[in-house]
């Protein structure tokens, strides 16, 4: 039986505290209870929309005339195992850190860049989830759904999916059609090696890695923050658990904590331009960042542009750049959807007058 309750404070389901009441709110713990709300949403002429953890969200003011359904259904269930892999489906309200933090226990590589990410699991396709080199495309094999059309039980592939840099169908295309209910990853799995077998070893002389993720694993420990992280502390040879916790100290440096300033972490992505764009910006900004993406096409850190358009810590009123981190979006404590939308827009005004560049936000305008 379905606890349906009416006119809840979306703020309180939002980590950047924004929002006012949504008509219904339901708590789902399993798929059976998805297919229930369809048939309550049907009857009321009111659309689904589900949520996790909120940290990607923006709510609107005033009444939102839908039935948000909070996702809270729980797994982390071995499904398939050879000797270089292991298939683990997840259920959707699953924390995402927690998922990271119990396949680094198991030894399974994948996603270990991918620490201290708040959220859930059935979040990451949505918009693959990426950081430091790694993306969730690179170990989803497909995802579980509720279709909203007709209530039924589907599985859509990671081809299906249609990844790409912070996108899916699930944002675009096939947005508010399904429900995430699960998600199944296929990690690898990292051995110790007998001295016999170390010359054969790239990454680290005591472990060895399936070819499929090694490339993956010296990206994450490429990256400079990361780099940095193992050369202060002395980490020569990293194993998953060093990776994890450089990429939960830089974060905690790097982003404020959303139970104590509201905010919903980067806010905008990291543009992709057309290279000729970024060489001529650097015949006047000679330091801009960029890293190539193909023949054409290069990314620039957001966070910088957004700095050097001199909005670093730049106070909009209720809404402010954070201090340390031009790239996140604060909430100051009595800032409304309004204040949020003003900011983002001042913003990409600014940006783009003074680089050409249009930044798009990351997280959902509800």
């Amino acid at each position: 039986m379905l606890e349906i309750r009416e006119n809840v404070d979306t703020k309180d389901y939002c980590t950047f505290k924004v929002g006012g009441k949504c008509r219904y709110f339901i708590t789902i713990n399993n798929p059976n209870q998805i297919k229930e709300a369809c048939s309550f949403s049907k009857e009321q002429g009111l659309p689904l929309r589900a949520i996790g953890s909120g940290s990607n969200m923006v709510f609107p003011d005033g009444t939102l005339e839908n039935i948000l359904i909070k996702i809270e259904i729980p797994g982390f269930e071995i499904i398939n195992e050879t000797d270089d892999f292991m298939d683990i489906k997840v259920g959707a309200g699953e924390l995402w850190d927690s998922v990271v933090s119990r396949s680094v226990d198991m030894n399974l590589c994948g996603i270990e860049a991918l620490s201290a990410i708040p959220g859930t699991a059935g979040s990451t396709p949505v918009q693959n989830v990426g950081a430091y080199g790694q993306e969730v495309k690179d170990t989803i094999l497909d995802v579980e759904v509720i279709d909203l059309d007709d209530c039924s039980i589907k599985t859509i592939s990671n081809k299906d999916c249609r990844f790409s840099y912070r996108d899916s169908i699930f944002k675009n295309e096939s947005k508010n059609k399904y429900i995430i209910t699960a998600v199944v990853f296929r990690l690898g799995k990292v051995k110790e090696l007998s001295k016999s077998s170390l010359e054969k070893v790239l990454v680290s002389p005591s472990l060895t890695w399936p070819d499929h993720f090694q490339e993956s694993f010296l990206k994450v420990i490429s990256y400079s923050g990361v780099k940095k992280y193992l050369d202060d502390n002395l980490i020569a040879n990293p194993t998953l658990l060093d990776i994890r916790n450089a990429i939960i100290n830089i974060r905690k440096n790097k982003l404020p904590n959303p139970n104590k300033v509201p905010n919903v972490g980067s806010f905008f992505k990291n543009p992709i331009v057309n290279s000729e764009l970024v060489n001529n910006l650097k015949k006047t900004h000679p330091e801009i960042p960029s890293f190539v993406v193909d023949e054409n096409n290069t990314k620039i850190p957001a966070g910088w542009l957004i700095e050097n358009a001199g909005l670093k810590g730049f106070n909009f009123g209720p809404v402010s750049t954070y201090q340390h981190n031009a790239l996140v979006l604060v909430n100051n404590g009595s800032a409304n959807r309004a204040d949020v939308d003003n900011a983002r827009d001042e913003i990409i005004k600014r940006v783009n007058d003074k680089f050409g560049i249009v930044l798009e936000a990351e997280p959902e305008f509800i």
